[in-house]
């Protein structure tokens, strides 16, 4: 069965997150999946850095505070995560009548994401961590990683979540989003929202093909041409048009892989409003 994913922390995104997951859950039948990373360092973490001290590791009082203090660590850490997992799926169930599944994983958030993962897969992450969320950053250092990262499509959240009727599909002439365009018509999720084919470039004929193809496939299309800086021209389309989705493919190697390599993913992640959506 394919699954949707949340990724649970205790950012400032978590209900925002929640939300959308259940939301998406509702309106493909995907089964619903809570997953929580431990990441925790414990108390012996920075010990390496100290052990070649003269005399250090003869402190066996100090090892023995230590030991028991990472135990302790471990301990809590383990009681956080399952209060909050429960006290998510709670939510959902009680608001949406649906009882999601749990995965729950120690170790780098990263690396047991992605062993978690499936191809098949919507994983949603919040835009801030909760680490990020007490440095006070508006994008989580982990964000950009997780999308280069992740072999499933990745919808980023912010802090609300209203469920969206349309998307702002931007479109280029290129291998990848020729690909994702195939992702996009065969799509459990977005053939239920209407489609804004958004060009930005000096050959607006380019998207003959792609809206005609979209169209054939069943959605409803409206086409958007524009001129000149690729990531003020999708957030100032998605402001006038108060469109609730941004959907962008990912690596390619034309402007839009600028999305993932430069100034323009902060610019994207840090002025838009709404939910981006990587899709693979």
């Amino acid at each position: 069965m394919n699954r949707v994913i949340a990724c649970i922390d205790s950012s400032p995104c978590i209900n925002a997150i929640a939300d959308a997951a259940a939301w998406i859950a509702q309106k493909t039948g995907r089964e619903l999946v809570l997953l929580q990373v431990l990441d925790y360092y414990p108390a012996s973490y920075h010990l390496g850095e100290i052990s070649g001290v003269i005399g250090f590791e003869s402190n066996a009082m100090l090892l023995k505070e230590l030991a028991e203090l990472e135990q302790k660590q471990s301990e809590l850490a383990l009681d956080y995560s399952n209060n909050l997992l429960n006290h998510i799926s709670d939510l959902i169930e009680q608001k949406y009548q649906i009882k999601p599944s749990q995965i729950q994983e120690k170790g780098d958030f990263l690396e047991q994401s992605f062993n978690a993962l499936r191809e098949t897969d919507i994983v949603l992450i919040g835009r801030v961590g909760e680490r990020s969320a007490e440095k006070n950053k508006s994008l989580g250092s982990n964000v950009e990683n997780f999308i280069r990262g992740a072999k499933c499509t990745v919808m980023t959240v912010g802090e609300s979540f209203k469920p969206p009727t349309r998307f702002i599909f931007a479109y280029e002439d290129s291998p990848t989003c020729k690909e994702m365009m195939q992702r996009v018509a065969k799509s459990d999720f977005l053939r239920q929202l209407q489609c804004h084919l958004l060009y930005v470039g000096d050959h607006p004929e380019i998207l003959n093909t792609p809206s005609e193809f979209l169209k054939d496939a069943g959605l409803d299309v409206v086409v958007e041409y524009r001129y000149g800086d690729v990531a003020e021209n999708i957030l100032d389309y998605q402001h006038q048009h108060q469109i609730q989705l941004i959907v962008l493919g990912a690596y390619s190697r034309s402007k839009v892989r600028q999305f993932f390599l430069g100034s323009i993913t902060t610019n994207i992640f840090r002025n838009s409003p709404v939910p981006l959506l990587v899709a693979k």
